[in-house]
């Protein structure tokens, strides 16, 4: 039964893949603005992808209600996550969620990855790549989050900013303020080593309070070493329990609601082709926008819509007029989140978009019943 229980899991697939982590609440002295120009260092953080092991540290306060079937990514960004990482290379990496009782980790090696969840006591074999997921613990590592953040406004301005004290080390500071005015996302600052480019803390602000930020992540320690192969092994003790999915599953369970092609524009934003592998394609997914005011599309079934809809008006979203239907916008600082219930299935649309976005979005909706 475990295989089921994978797939719809995945039902939500991408529901947070626009995440942004952690704040750290403990200042550091701040250093020189370095003499590296801010668009050159924003290409060494770019092309910095290690080697490195290091441990990290994230807190997130972005104020999203529990969504069913979502606990494990809402947690990610909600809260504190430890993150212990083995990073050879992008495709050679073992990156662990360290939990109070054990670890999750994450591992990919010859081009196929595992999840080993020691509370469980169960390694999941995943074959094949959706061309959306869920977010995980890896997403939030510093190198990782300052590539996916500084690729979503490649022709934004950025600036230098004073240098930090990270894990030990001077890192150089670097800041992008997003231009487009549909955003939540009033600045992104990047701290990267001064001799390696690797970014070592990350931090967000939302466009309502720049001077507050509310997502931060960092390495507590992190040294540039190629880790060990036996560390990029998952340890798998005898008798714990083996599970293989692919992105086919992922796929087979969105067929299941029957949902119909997303539309070809929404908000003023057009659709963005998928990439995806033969059979793993994700019907009724659609990314709208490329930049940092871009969100998600995702179908679900009416009983995870009812549900999504009471948690996010019960967190103080505002209804929208939705015809025959019921329809909640929630709007966090960063993140804002739209539900729609309507029919045989629902909507859910997440965004670093402002709510009247989401709102015209939500309203632009077709009936999703197939013709």
């Amino acid at each position: 039964m475990a295989a089921p229980r994978f797939s719809r899991r995945w039902l939500l697939v991408g529901a947070g893949a626009l995440a942004l982590v952690g704040v750290d609440a403990l200042p550091r002295p701040a250093g020189p603005v370095s003499d590296l120009p801010a668009d050159a260092l924003r290409e060494r953080v770019l092309a910095a992808t290690g080697p490195y092991v290091g441990v990290a540290e994230s807190t997130a306060r972005l104020g999203l209600p529990p969504l069913p079937q979502l606990e494990s990514a809402v947690a990610l960004l909600t809260g504190t996550t430890r993150i212990r990482a083995f990073v050879a290379s992008p495709e050679r990496f073992r990156v662990d969620e360290l939990t109070p009782v054990g670890e999750r980790g994450t591992y990919r090696l010859d081009g196929r990855e595992y999840g080993w969840d020691s509370d469980a006591d169960q390694l999941t074999v995943i074959t094949g790549a959706a061309p959306l997921r869920l977010p995980r613990a890896a997403d939030l590592l510093p190198p990782e989050l300052a590539r996916r953040l500084l690729r979503l406004a490649p022709g934004d301005p950025v600036q230098p900013i004073a240098a930090r004290r990270v894990a030990g080390r001077t890192a150089a500071g670097l800041r992008l303020v997003p231009t487009d005015p549909a955003t939540t996302i009033g600045r992104i600052d990047v701290w990267a080593d001064d001799a390696t480019g690797l970014p070592l803390r990350v931090e967000v602000a939302p466009r309502s309070a720049p001077d507050e930020p509310l997502l931060a992540t960092a390495f507590t320690e992190v040294d540039d070493r190629t880790p060990d192969d036996a560390d990029l092994l998952p340890e798998v003790p005898p008798g714990a329990g083996f599970v293989r999915a692919d992105a086919g599953q992922i796929a087979g369970a969105l067929r299941q609601l029957d949902a119909p092609d997303p539309p070809a524009a929404l908000a003023g934003r057009a659709l963005v082709p998928l990439t995806a592998t033969p059979g793993s394609e994700l019907p009724g997914v659609g990314l709208y926008g490329t930049g940092p005011a871009g969100f998600a599309l995702f179908p679900v079934s009416r009983e995870i819509a009812d549900r999504a809809v009471d948690g996010a008006a019960l967190a103080g979203g505002a209804g929208v007029a939705a015809g025959r239907g019921r329809a909640v916008v929630l709007a966090t600082p960063l993140l804002t989140l739209a539900v729609l219930a309507r029919g045989r299935r629902g909507t859910l649309l997440v965004g670093t978009v402002a709510a009247d976005q989401l709102e015209q979005a939500l309203l632009e909706l077709p009936d999703r019943r197939r013709t």
